[in-house]
């Protein structure tokens, strides 16, 4: 059964179709909230999917909306960015019905997102949110808040992985999309697609950059 459903897995993949298990469809209550993180343009479709599939009423992104490109390494890059960056918000931001807000990471350009963006929100690194009865503190990068909050969404790095303490659970956007049903507070994880970490240039550097 495990091969039959990792071999499902793979063939969607092939077509950049997102596996979402069955549990995530079936007990969920909501409202959704997703967690994305450090997002190259190869992975803009399949989040897409998975946005129209799930219909989140709320959208975080911690960072890196343009991750294929390092803008703060590659300056001479800004207008490619512009552009990729531009596909990216319009995607996300095509339902009314959602709330997205946005933490920019080192590789992102303020200037350029803030006049992209139509209803999303650009947030601070660090700020706290109160969504739904859940607390959340968001940042790009991973540190050590000792808010106490029910969530700590980050992204940047592999490390620190998903993790809980102090009674607060922490999400990594950068490893998985993340899927928290508001109204329970479970947590469910949906890979990205396979080529994910190769176009972040991440694959063989854990800790990023």
């Amino acid at each position: 059964m495990k091969i039959m459903k990792y071999l499902y897995k793979g063939f969607l993949s092939i077509f950049n179709y997102p596996y979402i298990p069955k549990e995530i469809i079936k007990d969920i209550k909501g409202p959704l909230l997703l967690h994305i993180s450090d997002t190259p343009m190869v992975s803009y479709n399949y989040i897409f999917r998975v946005i129209k599939i799930l219909k989140p009423q709320y959208i975080i992104h911690t960072g890196d909306l343009v991750d294929n490109i390092k803008l703060e390494i590659y300056r001479n890059r800004v207008e490619q960015y512009e552009t990729e960056v531009e596909l990216l918000i319009r995607g996300l931001e095509k339902n009314e019905s959602t709330k997205i807000f946005y933490v920019l990471g080192n590789h992102d350009d303020y200037k350029t997102v803030s006049q992209l963006i139509n209803r999303g929100e650009i947030i601070q690194e660090g700020e706290l949110l109160s969504i739904e009865e859940c607390k959340f503190v968001v940042g790009h990068y991973p540190k050590d808040y000792s808010y106490d909050v029910d969530f700590y969404l980050y992204g940047h790095s592999f490390y620190p992985k998903h993790h809980i303490k102090n009674g607060t659970t922490g999400l990594n956007g950068l490893l998985n999309i993340n899927v928290i049903d508001l109204s329970t507070k479970e947590v469910f994880h949906i890979n990205y697609p396979i080529g994910t970490d190769s176009s972040r240039r991440m694959k063989f550097n854990k800790f990023g950059l």
